[in-house]
């Protein structure tokens, strides 16, 4: 056998390797932390963008609604 089985127990299926568990878990975690940190980035990306879009159509309505009162405005 290539790994070590603890006192008692017959065979290694029969037990599991605590280090290997936590580090396992470690890079799962580690892995999920990045996924979710990505997504959040991705999610500000997006609001910023539609933020911005939103602004400009603002803006252009604005100017549109000046253009035409002032038009409106001559006699």
């Amino acid at each position: 056998m290539t790994n070590s089985v603890p006192s008692g127990q017959t065979d290694v299926d029969d037990w599991f390797d605590l280090d290997r568990y936590r580090e396992a878990a470690g890079v799962a975690y580690e892995f999920s932390k990045k996924k979710m940190e990505d997504a959040g980035e991705q999610e500000r990306k997006t609001i910023e963008k539609g933020a911005s879009e939103q602004r400009f159509t603002e803006a252009s309505q604005e100017a549109r609604d000046n253009r035409q009162a002032r038009q409106a405005y001559k006699f």
